[in-house]
């Protein structure tokens, strides 16, 4: 099942083949350490990984003691020594994962990161906050605050995707920590655990070959892409989460150039040129003014927040979410840089669209890829929510056909191909052993 691509109807609903209507997975977790403990996970091989700091000696790692909390020592000190057994601080109102997740989207927005690449640290970000909040529930480790444990993981990974940006990081680390109750111990504890895993994300990164170099020749013919300097071509190759690489899904070829297929959907796109509505118009932008990657984030950060979602359940929601895209956007340019194929613009004279074109060949789309991927992700998390999701995919495909920057066929397979490996997330999700692939192989 796992290789049968998704079918589209024609009037362009999108059927995705993941099964519908069991439980929500997350609920389960909330209060269940044995059932947390055995999820899956990405960066560690389980919450008793050899590379795990000791139970009890977590504030003895590497980077991890007093003088590396965010706060200067004698504060924390003072802070922690002056409350009342029993007190607690009032709460922040805002869950930790999507706290750490907005600084994100704030930083990688501030950098310009392309979609892949913003993924790609989405991705880093959230799998360090949950294999360390896996490890936290290891009975053996008498309950670690869970704020503190995700400051420790988000802010080393954080520092390593922006070094340039440690005040804001350093500056949440702090807000975080200020609502944490907890002894002094289990907070030099927590966040030495959280640094721990986080390195381990960061080690991770530094070995999924998004640094590696094109040093190809683009081919050239009739209907081939004919930008320079391309975007990303090798994120094709980059490691992956969940599937087995780039080139575990593959769409049907594209269209032959000059065939009955590749012409009518040239002439569509022409058609829709003259005729678009404010409406269109509007869609268009709704999808393309951020990063698809960060409007899928603010979907899940609304509903972790309107469903108060507890810290282990937001991040397990947030890294399957992150980590399902990241691997769509990596098959969808493996496709992409496989086949090389124009952009309508480049094709059709005179095309006028909606925005500019990225700089990178036509097939498949990614905002459908990823859509179809991440609609999955979200249906299994919100059953009820399932159907709106697959529209808010179908709508974002169709952006990009209205938008005048992708052809049909762009579209109708990314949504296929994503659909296939959310399919497969969410059997992951759900506990099939056969298909738990630990990332840290």
């Amino acid at each position: 099942m796992r290789h049968k691509l998704a079918t589209f109807a024609a009037a362009g609903s999108l059927v995705l083949v993941a099964a519908c209507g069991r439980r929500n997975p997350i609920r389960p977790e909330a209060g269940d350490r044995s059932t947390f403990g055995a999820a899956h996970t990405f960066v560690i091989t389980s919450m008793a990984d050899r590379r795990l700091p000791a139970p009890g000696a977590e504030a003895a790692t590497e980077d991890a003691g007093l003088d590396a909390l965010p706060a200067p020592a004698g504060h924390i000190e003072r802070e922690l020594a002056g409350r009342r057994p029993g007190k607690r601080l009032p709460d922040p109102g805002q869950n930790p994962v999507v706290a750490w997740n907005r600084l994100t989207t704030a930083l990688g927005l501030a950098a310009k990161l392309p979609p892949p690449m913003f993924a790609r640290d989405y991705a880093l970000v959230q799998v360090a906050i949950h294999d360390a909040l896996v490890a936290a529930y290891d009975p053996r480790r008498d309950k670690l605050p869970d704020r503190v444990v995700a400051a420790g993981a988000a802010s080393r990974v954080l520092a390593y995707l922006f070094p340039g940006d440690a005040g804001p990081i350093q500056t949440l680390a702090e807000a975080e920590l200020t609502f944490v109750s907890a002894p002094a111990g289990h907070v030099r504890r927590a966040w030495g655990l959280g640094r721990s895993v986080g390195r381990l994300a960061v080690e991770h990164g530094t070995r999924d070959g998004s640094d590696a170099v094109f040093t190809g020749t683009p081919p050239s013919g009739e209907g081939i892409w004919t930008g320079t300097n391309p975007l990303l071509p090798m994120c094709g190759t980059w490691k992956t989460w969940l599937i087995t690489s780039g080139s575990e899904f593959a769409p049907e070829p594209p269209y032959a150039f000059g065939s009955p297929q590749d012409l009518r959907d040239m002439q569509e796109v022409y058609e829709i040129s003259l005729h678009r509505t404010p409406e269109q118009i509007a869609i268009v932008h709704k999808w393309a003014d951020l990063p698809p990657p960060t409007i899928w984030n603010g979907v899940l950060n609304d509903r972790i927040l309107g469903s108060g979602m507890s810290a282990r359940e937001a991040a397990r929601a947030s890294a399957f979410l992150n980590a399902t895209m990241t691997d769509a956007f990596i098959e969808c340019w493996a496709c992409k840089y496989k086949f090389w194929i124009a952009r309508p613009f480049q094709r059709i004279p005179g095309l006028v669209t909606v925005i500019p074109t990225p700089n990178f060949p036509s097939y498949t789309s990614g905002h459908s890829s990823i859509s179809a991927a991440a609609a999955a992700v979200m249906g299994e998390l919100f059953p009820a929510e399932k159907r709106d999701f697959e529209a808010m995919a179908q709508e974002a495909a169709l952006s990009r056909l209205w938008g005048g920057i992708h052809f049909r066929h762009d579209n109708d397979q990314g949504l296929a191909v994503g659909a296939n490996i959310g399919e497969l997330a969410v059997e992951v999700m759900r506990g099939r052993p056969a298909l738990q692939v630990v990332a840290a192989r």
